[in-house]
């Protein structure tokens, strides 16, 4: 299971959070809350690389919403968000975690225009600057994950296979095989997936 995330801002989500330092972010939320301590060692550490434009901006906050991920960064917002879940189960890897984030950062902020690997050289080059040396791209840490039931089920009125989803497909589906068997592979309505809508007795 993938722990440590580096994402691109999706559209129209607010990133900018308020920090200590006075810069302009978005204000607090009930599930999200800028952590001024790690924010202002990121900042100390990034000048200390050179790179100040980075230390400027970077912001490390604690996310409520977050489930099996101990931490992700943004770029290039230079936000570092972290589970607050960490502290309660493996609060050793809290150290670890933020600088395997903060050096996502830098690998991209030294890259400039350049496309880069996300666990590539510029990113193992940054941890080794930043004390971890021989970091993995992945850690394997005890975090709750969350089962969601599964509401609806898809059956071909051909062959009797299917699959339970837990969202409703938005466009009709066809068999796979048996369009592929009868229709060279072409949906045809005869082949069309059958909705049915499970009710919690049914997983």
């Amino acid at each position: 299971m993938i722990q440590l995330e580096f994402l691109f801002p999706r559209k129209n989500k607010p990133r900018r959070l308020r920090g200590a330092s006075g810069r302009e972010n978005q204000p607090d939320s009930g599930d999200i809350r800028i952590d001024a301590v790690y924010t202002k060692r990121c900042v100390k550490t990034l000048e200390g690389l050179g790179l100040k434009t980075l230390a400027d901006k970077v912001s490390v906050v604690w996310n409520d919403r977050m489930r099996t991920t101990a931490g992700r960064a943004f770029w290039p917002d230079a936000i570092i968000e972290m589970n607050p879940k960490l502290r309660e189960i493996a609060p050793h890897e809290v150290e670890r975690t933020l600088l395997h984030e903060l050096a996502h950062l830098v690998a991209y902020a030294r890259a400039g225009r350049r496309r880069i690997a996300a666990h590539g050289k510029e990113w193992r080059l940054a941890c080794a600057d930043l004390g971890i040396p021989g970091e993995s791209a992945t850690h394997s840490l005890p975090l709750p994950g969350r089962t969601m039931r599964k509401k609806w089920r898809y059956t071909c009125p051909e062959c009797g296979e299917g699959f339970d989803r837990v969202r409703k497909m938005k466009r009709y589906a066809g068999c796979y095989p048996c369009c592929k068997i009868h229709n060279g592979g072409y949906y045809h309505k005869k082949f069309r997936l059958k909705e049915i809508q499970l009710d919690a007795s049914s997983d």
